[in-house]
């Protein structure tokens, strides 16, 4: 039962909520009009009658003992009302009659019965409908008294009127009324339904329109929409488009970690076994192990957040440069590769730890898989900026792929073993943390990749 007077839908509530008000708005109205006309319709009758009574007052004799008990017509000036059948009397107090109008059809009852006249204030209108016959009649009845040898007598004044045609006439109006009532109020919710539907047409639209997202039709909701509706449009935009960033993260962190794990598998992969070397062997897996570890974490991390943390602590940047330095020995260890460092002494740079390995790892491992056999490493701290300088002397890149090299998936030369994803990792941290990075030919021949974090 609650299920069926729960409304889901905005325009059913509107459309049900203008009907009940709507309807209770032409009900009342309907019958305080109808109750006016009423009112009024029987007040001005009221008013005819008081001035008959006054002009029966005055075309009678006012000696009650001249007043005579045979029926004759009233003057022009009585009779003259805009209802018919009106009758007029005269009584005592004991309701005897004393004159009556011809027009009266002895079917008369006193409003006033005979044993109450008695009691009844002088010049005090008493007005009283009955029914004679099954129609229905109104009376006016005063009570004069007059003084006549040193004694009240009161004399009685009537007058009655049929009130069919003013039954039938309030009857007819408010048939009308009702009528008017009941075809502007459908009118009224005839236009209430049609700018309804214009006015909520915006949110039809919005509903298509994420319809076609959720379809692929389209990536966003571009149409243009009141006032109300931006801030919900734009929202709805932002949440589409950090939906898709999000599983765009989700597929990068994949691949960067899988891009990730390749140099502490390569450690392990390079490692001689013997009797004689077992324990450095050990140490060695159990480094590389701890160093997956450490890189699955940072890059569910990664892949969960979108944005430098406010938490972040300054780094010490050459322990774990010279940590990379001896990982990059063991992995290409046949190239005997000569390292040149220009490290600033204490170097510090507000970065998280597994960006900054990130950045480095793969800076460090892509010369050394390119270089000959000599990489260039420069970290420089300054008033104004971070500098990280990697140079090595190997063959180098073509001028039209080095705006290529930074895309996932892509990569200088395809026989060479990679994933096209190392270079683009660190584009991304480095955008993330507000730097720039930049790809030139080294004066050893080979590429260099200069990287400028603002301080």
């Amino acid at each position: 039962m609650n299920s069926i007077l729960i409304l889901t839908s905005i325009n059913n509530r509107i459309i049900l909520g203008a009907i009940i008000v709507v309807s209770g708005f032409m009900v009342l109205t309907g019958y305080s009009l109808s109750t006016a006309f009423y009112n009024s319709a029987h007040s001005a009758l009221e008013e005819r009658l008081t001035g008959q009574v006054y002009l029966l007052m005055a075309d009678r004799e006012l000696n009650p003992s001249l007043v005579q008990n045979t029926p004759e017509e009233l003057s022009v000036d009585v009779i003259h009302t805009a209802y018919t059948s009106v009758s007029a009397y005269i009584t005592q107090a004991d309701g005897s009659i004393l004159w009556q109008s011809s027009s009266n059809d002895k079917q008369f009852k006193s409003p006033i019965p005979p044993a109450k006249t008695e009691k009844i204030e002088h010049g005090k209108k008493v007005f009283h409908e009955y029914k004679v016959n099954g129609k229905s009649y109104i009376a006016l009845s005063i009570a004069i008294y007059w003084d006549l040898q040193n004694q009240k007598f009161p004399l009685i004044y009537h007058i009655s009127d049929d009130l069919d045609e003013l039954n039938q006439q309030i009857s007819d109006y408010q048939f009308s009324l009702w009528t008017q009532l009941l075809l502007m109020s459908l009118i009224f919710l005839i236009s209430l339904i049609i700018i309804l539907r214009w006015g909520l047409k915006p949110l039809r639209d919005v509903e298509k329109e994420i319809k076609a997202v959720e379809q692929g039709e389209q990536e966003s909701l571009h149409n243009s929409y009141p006032d109300e509706l931006k801030p919900l449009t734009q929202n709805i935009n932002q949440l589409i488009q950090y939906e898709r960033q999000q599983q765009q993260r989700y597929r990068n962190a994949l691949s960067d970690l899988a891009h990730s794990l390749k140099t502490p598998l390569a450690i392990i992969k390079g490692q001689d076994f013997n009797e004689n070397t077992s324990s450095s062997y050990l140490d060695n897996v159990d480094d590389a192990v701890q160093r997956m570890n450490s890189i699955v974490e940072y890059q569910l991390q990664r892949a969960a957040t979108s944005g430098p943390s406010s938490h972040i602590q300054h780094l010490q940047l050459t322990p774990i440069v010279h940590t990379l330095i001896d990982s990059m020995k063991k992995i290409y260890r046949d190239k005997s590769i000569d390292f040149k460092l220009d490290l600033t002494p204490e170097l510090q740079f507000k970065i998280d730890e597994g960006d900054f390995m990130e950045i480095m790892g793969n800076l460090l491992d892509n010369a050394c898989k390119w270089c000959h056999n000599q990489i260039s490493l420069g970290i420089i701290n300054t008033k104004a900026e971070l500098l990280i300088r990697v140079a090595d002397n190997g063959p180098g890149i073509e001028k039209n792929m080095i705006n290529e090299i930074t895309k996932r998936g892509v990569r200088a030369d395809q026989l060479t073993p990679g994933h096209g994803v190392g270079l683009a990792i660190v584009q991304d941290i480095v955008s993330v943390y507000g730097g720039k990075i930049q790809f030139t030919t080294a004066q050893e021949g080979g590429l260099e990749v200069i990287i400028r974090f603002q301080l």
